[in-house]
């Protein structure tokens, strides 16, 4: 399947919103009482709903969401790796001065 960076971007953002929305909202839901509770269902069922806006925008955006999942996970990985050697590299000189 054809995959354009401008599908690829607005998959993986709406992806991300929807995953961030939906944990949040779990997290408030959990944790708040009242309004807060109220807010985070909302959150959560807003963020499902951008998933599923994503998964039958496919078509649209032009782009497998398999390849952006897995995209999205690897350079993930790689960003935590990277910035994982470069906390080390710090400390390291950090505690050698």
């Amino acid at each position: 399947m054809y995959n354009s960076f401008g599908g690829i971007f607005v998959a993986m953002l709406l992806l991300v919103l929807g995953l961030s929305l939906l944990v949040l909202g779990i997290f408030a839901a959990y944790f708040g009482s009242g309004k807060v509770r109220t807010f985070g269902i909302v959150l959560g069922v807003v963020g499902l709903v951008f998933w599923l806006l994503t998964y039958f925008a496919k078509g649209v955006l032009d782009v497998s969401l398999s390849f952006v999942i897995y995209n999205a996970i690897l350079y993930l990985v790689s960003a935590v790796v990277g910035a994982v050697i470069a906390l080390l590299i710090f400390l390291a000189v950090l505690l050698k001065t």
